[in-house]
């Protein structure tokens, strides 16, 4: 009796409980294996990357999302070093963080590290992870190296004799700890004219800790990045596809004016010359299929709901890329202030969560590692003696990333005039949140305001000296209107 209870309760109820896991005709397609991440990567990986990198060379979208994401994660200046250095009585070091600092930038400017920051976002939407090889030349100086995923083979696989098993092109311990990266070295003098090498592929094992595998995890266990692109390819390919029929059927429609026909229904022989039945379609051209009746052709696709369509599915796709629609469409109808900020401050929210997860994965793991070669090799000097304490002294950091103007400035200014005013913020923390270093900033107005002192001005003579000369401007763009 007690199983027939159970049995009429699966059988009956079972509409009650999660609709979406109940079976019937209209969801017979919705896939119900539970795959683990290993299985996904391993047999959908290579087919997302060459796709995510196909749309990338001819997706006007994502070529859009690459230069979001990169203006917004890095930006023009990349991440700004703010060394924390203390001495030994709590007091800030500072000749040590100035030495620190201006190596840093030393180091960023003579590897163009920025570029690969870049680089590295790029390959977050086409392949979903970036390798990183910290590697140095013979003088010790790091040189960060990108490493293209693709050689890091998926379908290396196998278990070695000191018990490591290696897991698409990652060695890892009995822990599930990578211990090393397999490259593929087929693919370094590959070249399209001569073709991969022929024979059996040889491999270079890099130490886990010489090569950073960056990526997003999404799931437990995933040991390989997908691209960032993947939820959204399929729209984004069709969406294409369909603009571009849209486009072709617009063309068609603007170039081919009619066609003559007879009334004879004498038989259409095509091009003259070489007898193939054939229709031009250049602009202002009359097709003569015949004697002399003329037929018009007034194709009336696109019409009004392909603006409608083309929005609706961009939507989409933004949300599955984690950008705002009006931006990736570049498409402001209709914004207003209150709207715009609405939208972007989810989407920097997004932003600085990624510049977070970057500084981390990226930033400071390729700090500690250059520290750690500066110091040893006695190139960061105070008064040409070289810096002689240990890495973890000179190591506390903190990392400022890109920062954002707002739609309408004045509003935001008073509404932070006020949160002072009210005590509700300091200072400090609104200049941070512009990306600036308070001290610095402080110190830039104690420098300008004993400037302003000794020639004799103040600010507000320079203020209102601006304002005059923005008023003339004015006056002038007017007179030109």
């Amino acid at each position: 009796m007690k199983n027939q209870n159970i049995q009429r309760m699966i059988v009956g109820d079972s509409r009650r409980m999660f609709e979406s896991a109940s079976p019937d005709r209209l969801t017979m397609s919705w896939d119900t294996n539970t795959y683990t991440p290993d299985q996904v990567t391993y047999s959908q990986l290579e087919t997302l990357r060459a796709r995510s990198r196909q749309q990338a060379r001819n997706n006007d979208y994502v070529v859009r999302l690459i230069q979001i994401l990169q203006d917004n994660i890095i930006g023009a200046a990349g991440f700004k070093l703010r060394s924390q250095v203390v001495d030994f009585n709590g007091k800030p070091d500072q000749p040590a963080r100035k030495v620190i600092e201006s190596g840093w930038q030393e180091f960023i400017e003579q590897t163009d590290f920025i570029a690969t920051q870049q680089l590295i976002v790029t390959s977050m939407v086409t392949d979903g992870e970036a390798f990183v090889y910290l590697r140095t030349d013979r003088s010790g100086r790091l040189i960060p190296t990108l490493i293209d995923p693709v050689r890091v083979d998926i379908n290396f696989n196998q278990k070695r004799n000191n018990g490591n098993v290696i897991r698409m092109g990652i060695e890892y311990d009995q822990f599930l700890t990578p211990v090393a990266y397999h490259i593929n070295d087929d693919y370094v003098d590959y070249h399209p004219a001569v073709g991969a090498s022929e024979g059996a592929q040889t491999r270079t094992r890099i130490p886990a800790d010489k090569l950073r595998h960056i990526f997003r995890k999404q799931f437990v266990g995933q040991k390989r990045g997908m691209p960032w692109a993947s939820a959204s390819l399929g729209r984004l390919f069709q969406l294409g596809r369909y603009e571009e029929a849209a486009l072709t059927a617009a063309r068609i429609g603007a170039a081919k004016m009619g066609f003559f026909r007879s009334e004879d229904n004498e038989e259409y022989t095509g091009d003259e010359e070489s007898g193939d039945m054939m229709l031009n379609a250049e602009a202002g051209t009359f097709e003569n299929i015949g004697s002399l009746q003329f037929e018009t052709f007034d194709p009336s696709y696109p019409s009004g709901e392909f603006k409608e369509f083309m929005g609706q599915t961009l939507k989409g796709i933004a949300s599955g890329l984690g950008v705002d629609y009006h931006t990736l469409g570049n498409d402001l109808a209709g914004v207003n202030y209150s709207s715009a900020r609405v939208g972007m401050l989810e989407t920097r929210e997004y932003f600085k969560t990624l510049q977070g997860w970057l500084i981390q994965s990226l930033i400071k793991p390729v700090f500690k590692y250059w520290l750690g070669s500066e110091l040893y090799y006695g190139r960061l000097e105070i008064n040409n003696k070289p810096l002689s304490r240990g890495v973890g002294y000179y190591l506390p950091s903190q990392w400022v990333g890109r920062r954002w103007e707002w739609v309408d400035p004045l509003k935001e200014a008073n509404a932070k005039k006020v949160q002072y005013e009210m005590r509700i913020v300091s200072l400090s923390q609104i200049i941070r949140e512009r990306g600036d270093e308070p001290e610095e900033v402080f110190k830039e107005i104690a420098e300008e305001d004993a400037l302003m002192k000794s020639l004799g001005i103040s600010a507000v003579q320079v203020m209102s000296k601006l304002e005059q000369e923005n008023a003339l401007k004015d006056d002038e763009d007017d007179e030109d209107d």
